[in-house]
């Protein structure tokens, strides 16, 4: 696997800068972190609201992502729901992507899948998604070209932590130590494998070692960044073929015959000591770093 290609794949479609207004939302929110949020403990009916909260929330985000209609998306976010605007806006990023960027490629994949059954499942669902939501969205965006920013920007301003921590990355050159510890209390306390994932594209961002010699080696190298987004995909984010992140890895890396991340990973993973260090920072991260009973 290239080094960092998560990270080049996504930074395809987060290319519309959230520029300074993120200042608007709160500096302290970021630079002085609240580390009461850190859990000590959770007892056992805390625990079970908690997953079943995790559970409707990943049921949620399928529909969003999976299912629902372009108008479906737009009028769930007008209505304020946050997880409909952060979806809206990456519709928006996604189209253009499309559209524009990688639009030589899905010609190129297109007909490389009418002669290989392997690539055929995942690049019919990214034609499909294509239909699905980009005609209406793309007539949008061309009246309107900062539309993304806008519904990720009101997405953040409302709350939704991934959004917070997206808009957030895209005005700063670097995360400092603190800054990157608020956002993994949050996606601790929340346990949104949407916000794990996150943490994984804000990793290349943070500004020198890791203060925590324990901790450190989960923040380190490119196989801490998989490791971070297989600790995603155990937590209930969505990492098979079709979704989001597969259909972006098949776009700008032309590996579009694997059926998840992790069999991506078991392709092009690396030799058996970066897939042993890669198990070594998952065990770090889900085990200490994301643990309710982290301190």
């Amino acid at each position: 696997m290239k080094k960092g290609v998560v990270i080049a794949l996504c930074a395809a479609v987060v290319a519309i800068g959230a520029g300074g207004a993120w200042w608007w939302l709160g500096r302290d929110r970021v630079s002085s972190p609240d580390t009461s949020a850190r859990e000590t403990s959770l007892s056992p009916a805390q625990r079970a609201e908690r997953a079943e909260r995790i559970k409707q929330s990943i049921a949620r985000r399928r529909e969003l992502w999976r299912e629902a209609s372009y108008v479906d998306i737009r009028q769930t976010a007008i209505d304020g729901d946050q997880v409909a605007q952060r979806r809206l806006s990456e519709v928006y990023e996604d189209c253009h992507m499309l559209d524009v960027s990688m639009n030589r490629t899905l010609l190129l994949l297109s007909n490389l899948a009418q002669g290989s059954p392997r690539f055929e499942p995942t690049v019919s669902a990214i034609l499909r998604d294509r239909v699905r939501l980009c005609a209406q969205a793309q007539a949008d965006s061309a009246k309107n070209p900062a539309l993304a920013e806008y519904w990720l920007h009101r997405s953040a301003k409302s709350g939704d932590a991934v959004s917070e921590m997206r808009y957030f990355s895209r005005s700063v050159p670097k995360l400092s130590h603190s800054q990157y510890q608020y956002f993994i209390d949050k996606a601790r306390t929340s346990g949104d494998p949407d916000a794990i994932f996150e943490l994984s594209l804000l990793l290349p961002k943070l500004d020198g070692q890791w203060p925590d010699p324990v901790q450190a080696p989960a923040f380190e190298g490119t196989t801490a960044e998989q490791a971070w987004i297989l600790a995603a995909c155990r937590a209930g984010y969505d990492c098979a073929r079709g979704s989001r992140l597969m259909n972006l890895i098949c776009l700008s890396t032309l590996s579009c015959a694997q059926s998840s991340f992790e069999g991506f990973l078991s392709e092009s993973g690396g030799d058996p000591a970066q897939r042993a260090r890669r198990q070594q920072q998952l065990t770090l991260i889900e085990g200490i770093i994301l643990s309710p009973k982290a301190k």
